[in-house]
């Protein structure tokens, strides 16, 4: 192809140069722990995600939800591990998610240190709540 051949529009904006968040990284570039939590969290959720899905609202008629279902369902342990798997890996993921989003938008250490901290606080309190629920409940 010749540059005769390639259509060029005056009104067309520049591209914008790479960034760090670009899906294809520079040969040699290294990634942050986040990005690979992020990939590998989103890889696994892809998994249960569906099981989960089916296991809830195909499988049992959703109008009879309630405690009682949960209580037959968390007789089974591996139903519990994937509840409490499903739940942290949601938080995980979605957290440094939420992260890179709201402190791209900020300027200075400080504030993004800040939104860090009160990410991590708040979901590490609900996650524990929600794992030690699915973990401590009492099926007798």
């Amino acid at each position: 192809m010749t540059t005769a051949e390639v259509p060029v529009d005056a009104g067309a904006e520049p591209p914008t140069p790479p960034t760090g968040n670009d899906d294809v990284a520079a040969a040699g570039t290294a990634r942050s722990w986040s990005w690979h939590i992020m990939q590998l969290s989103s890889w696994i959720l892809l998994v249960l995600l569906p099981l989960h899905v089916l296991g809830t609202w195909v499988f049992h008629d959703p109008g009879h939800f309630g405690v009682a279902f949960y209580v037959d369902r968390w007789h089974d342990g591996a139903w519990r591990l994937l509840d409490g798997l499903l739940v942290v890996l949601a938080f995980v993921h979605g957290g440094i998610g939420l992260n890179g989003v709201l402190t791209g938008r900020v300027r200075g250490s400080a504030a993004s240190a800040a939104i860090t901290i009160a990410i991590a606080v708040v979901l590490a309190v609900v996650g524990l709540l929600a794992v030690s629920t699915i973990g401590g409940f009492d099926l007798s």
